[in-house]
C-alpha cells in the first residue's frame, strides 16, 4: 500500500527538525542505513532515501574562514589609521613640506624704486623647529633701503625657535637696479635643525620680479652715414629715471673696426667713460669725435651700454641697465685720396730723423657724374718737419698755413674731372735730425678737398671730404766701440805694443746713446776673431754673455729712456802670432746695437767699426804702441 501523505510530511519534519536542533553541531555523523537494517517508516522513493543528519566537515571549515577574515579587516584597519596618524600629524619627525613660506612683494617695479617683501613663515610640524634662520639673495648692485650708496647683497636673520603650529612675520626692504625688461628670481630660503637631531634642514622658495624701466637710459644722435676717414661726432646723453642719486655711473662703449678716437668731453678710460653719481632726474652729455674707416656700403654698429661699474676703482659693468646702437653707413667719397711716403701707404708709416721724405697724393673721381674745379689741399704740420725744406713738385706751396695745393691753377686736368679720372700731385720735405727732435715726433698730413658737382635735381652744388693721416719719427741711436790698456774700469795685464806668443789684456769699452723715443729691450753683439779669448771680466750696466761656439759677445743693455745712454766694458786677452808683427789686429769685429722704438712701434738698430789694439782713449798713446812686436 502506497505511503500517505501524513508519512511524508513526518519525514520531512524530522528531518528538519535534526538538521536546526541547537546540539546539530556536535552530533555524530552516522553512516545512512543500509538496505539489510530495514525501514522503520516506509516511504515511497525507498531507493532515494536521505541520511538522518547532513555531514558537517564543510560547516567548521566555513566558520573558521571568518575567524580569520574578521581578525585580518581589524588589523588592516589598525594599521590604516597608524599610517593616517603618522601621515597627518608626523609623530616627532621634522619635514620641509610642513614649513610654509609666503612672500608678498611687488612682481612688477621700476629700476631703482625701493622695493618692499613681507615674509610670513609658517611651522606645521607638530615639534618646534630650532636656530631657524632666513636668508634672501639679491641680484648685484642692489642698494640698501636706509642707504643707497651701500650695496646690500642679501638679506639674513635668525628668528631663533619657531614653535609648532607658530608664524613668525619679516619686512624687508631694498633698492633693486635693472635693465628694462630684466626678470630676477629672488631666492628666500629657511635652515633650522630639530631638538635632538643635528641635521640641517632647508626650505627654499623664491620670488618673481621684473623691471619695467630702467633707471638710466641712454641716446645717441649722431650722422648715419660718414665718408671714411672723415671725423664724425657722437652726442651721448645720459639720463637718470630714479629717484635716489645712483654713484659709480659709467656708459660703456664697444667700437667698429675702423674707428680711431680723436678727442671726447669725458676722459674715456679704458673703453668706458666714468660718469660718477647721477643725482635724480638730472643727464650727463659726453661728445666723441672720431674717424671710421672702410670701404664704401660698409655698416658700422657701435654700442653704447650705461650702468654701474663694481667700484670706483674698477670700471667694470657691475649692472648693466641699457644698451643703444648706432649704425653709420660709410660712403665712397666723391673725390677718393691716397698717400704715399716714401712709397707706403699703409696706415702705419715710419720715418727716419735727418732724411728726405717724399709724398705722393693720388686722387679719383668715384662719381657719376663729372665734378668741376676740383681742388686737393694738404697741410702739413708736426714737431719732426723742417719747413723750410718743403718743396712742391705739380703743386703751389702755401707756406702761411704750409699747405700744398694742388688746383686747376697747377694742373689744366683738375678744371674738370671727368668720372673716373683720376691725377697725382707730390711734394717733399725733410725731418730733423734727432738732436733737433722733440719727444715722440710726428707729422701729420691733413688732405681736404673739394669741387662742384650736378646734383640729383640737376642743380650744381658744393661738395667737400677731408681726411687725415699722422706718420711717426723713429728715434735714432748712436754705438761706439773702443779699446783700453792703461785706463778703463778693468785691470789689465802684459806688454805694450804687444809681443807675438805672449798675451796681453784689453778692456773694450761699447757705449749707446738713445737720441729719441724710449728703447725696450736693447742688445749689442759683436763676434772674436780665432786669435783672442774672452777672460770673463766685465764691468758697467747691463749684463754680458759669451757664446764660445759661435765667439759672440752678447751685451743686454736693457731699456734706453728717452735721451738716456747705457755703457759696458768687458775683457779679452791677445796672444798674437809672429805672422801678425807690425800690424795691429782686430780685437773685436764690428758690433751692432738692436731695439724697439716704443713710440714709433719700429726696431732700431746701430753699428760701430771693429776695434783693433789701437787704444786711442788711453792717456799717452802713442800709435806705435798698437803694432805687435
Amino acid at each position: 500500500m502506497p505511503p500517505g501523505h501524513e508519512d511524508d510530511t513526518s519525514s520531512l519534519e524530522r528531518a528538519r527538525a535534526r538538521l536546526y536542533a541547537p546540539d546539530a553541531a556536535t552530533r555524530v555523523n552516522r553512516r545512512p542505513p543500509t538496505p539489510s537494517e530495514g525501514d522503520t517508516v516506509p516511504h515511497a522513493w525507498k531507493e532515494n532515501k536521505l541520511p538522518d543528519v547532513l555531514p558537517h566537515r564543510g560547516e567548521r571549515h566555513v566558520r573558521l574562514a571568518g575567524i580569520f577574515f574578521m581578525a585580518s579587516l581589524v588589523f588592516f584597519l589598525v594599521s590604516l589609521g597608524s599610517v593616517a596618524y603618522f601621515f597627518f600629524y608626523g609623530g616627532n619627525s621634522v619635514s620641509t613640506d610642513q614649513i610654509s613660506i609666503d612672500v608678498q612683494g611687488p612682481t612688477a617695479i621700476s629700476g631703482g624704486d625701493t622695493v618692499p617683501l613681507s615674509l610670513a613663515i609658517t611651522n606645521k610640524n607638530p615639534v618646534a623647529i630650532e636656530n631657524a634662520t632666513i636668508e634672501i639673495d639679491f641680484p648685484d648692485g642692489t642698494r640698501d633701503a636706509n642707504n643707497v650708496l651701500a650695496a646690500y647683497p642679501r638679506y639674513i636673520e635668525n628668528i631663533g625657535t619657531l614653535p609648532s603650529g607658530a608664524t613668525v612675520t619679516r619686512s624687508v626692504k631694498a633698492v633693486l637696479f635693472g635693465g628694462a625688461g630684466q626678470s630676477f628670481s629672488l631666492p628666500v630660503s629657511l635652515s633650522y635643525g630639530a631638538s635632538g637631531s643635528t641635521a640641517v634642514f632647508v626650505k627654499k622658495s623664491s620670488f618673481p620680479i621684473t623691471v619695467s624701466s630702467t633707471p638710466l637710459s641712454v641716446s645717441v644722435d649722431s650722422l648715419s652715414e660718414t665718408v671714411s676717414g672723415k671725423p664724425i661726432t657722437f652726442t651721448l646723453t645720459v639720463r637718470s629715471n630714479a629717484t635716489v642719486p645712483l654713484s659709480n655711473v659709467i656708459l660703456s662703449t664697444a667700437f667698429p673696426f675702423g674707428f680711431s678716437v680723436q678727442s671726447s668731453s669725458v676722459p674715456l678710460t679704458g673703453s668706458s667713460f666714468l660718469i660718477g653719481t647721477v643725482l635724480p632726474g638730472s643727464q650727463k652729455t659726453i661728445t666723441l669725435t672720431g674717424t671710421l674707416s672702410g670701404q664704401d656700403k660698409d655698416v658700422r654698429v657701435f654700442h653704447f651700454t650705461v650702468g654701474t661699474a663694481k667700484t670706483p676703482q674698477d670700471p667694470t659693468l657691475a649692472v648693466s641697465y641699457m644698451t643703444q646702437e648706432a649704425t653709420v653707413a660709410i660712403a665712397a667719397p666723391f673725390i677718393s685720396t691716397s698717400l704715399s711716403i716714401n712709397g707706403n701707404s699703409g696706415d702705419a708709416v715710419v720715418m727716419a730723423p735727418g732724411d728726405r721724405q717724399n709724398v705722393s697724393v693720388s686722387y679719383t673721381n668715384t662719381l657719376p657724374t663729372s665734378v668741376t674745379n676740383a681742388t686737393v689741399a694738404i697741410t702739413i704740420s708736426g714737431s719732426a718737419i723742417d719747413y723750410g725744406s718743403i718743396s712742391a713738385q705739380s703743386g703751389f706751396y702755401r707756406s702761411s698755413d704750409h699747405t700744398i695745393v694742388f688746383s686747376p691753377d697747377t694742373d689744366p686736368a683738375l678744371t674738370t674731372l671727368a668720372p673716373g679720372a683720376s691725377g697725382v700731385g707730390a711734394f717733399s720735405f725733410s725731418t730733423l735730425p734727432t738732436s733737433a727732435l722733440a719727444p715722440s715726433p710726428t707729422v701729420t698730413f691733413a688732405i681736404s678737398v673739394s669741387g662742384t658737382r650736378v646734383g640729383q635735381t640737376n642743380v650744381p652744388e658744393q661738395v667737400s671730404a677731408s681726411v687725415t693721416k699722422t706718420a711717426k719719427v723713429s728715434t735714432a741711436v748712436a754705438l761706439s766701440a773702443a779699446s783700453l790698456h792703461s785706463s778703463g774700469p778693468l785691470a789689465t795685464s802684459g806688454p805694450i805694443p804687444p809681443r807675438a806668443d805672449t798675451a796681453t789684456t784689453y778692456t773694450i769699452l761699447w757705449s749707446v746713446q738713445n737720441q729719441g723715443s724710449a728703447v725696450a729691450g736693447g742688445t749689442v753683439s759683436a763676434a772674436l776673431p780665432s786669435y783672442v779669448s774672452y777672460t770673463g771680466a766685465t764691468a758697467g750696466s747691463g749684463s754680458f754673455s759669451y757664446d764660445a761656439s759661435s765667439r759672440i759677445v752678447t751685451w743686454s743693455t736693457g731699456d734706453l729712456a728717452q735721451g738716456g745712454s747705457a755703457q759696458g766694458a768687458f775683457q779679452l786677452s791677445l796672444t798674437p802670432s809672429t805672422s801678425q808683427k807690425g800690424t795691429a789686429p782686430v780685437l773685436v769685429k764690428a758690433a751692432s746695437f738692436s731695439g724697439y722704438d716704443r713710440f714709433a712701434g719700429v726696431s732700431v738698430s746701430a753699428s760701430a767699426d771693429p776695434v783693433t789694439t789701437e787704444t786711442k782713449q788711453d792717456p799717452g798713446y802713442a800709435a806705435a804702441n798698437a803694432n805687435v812686436q
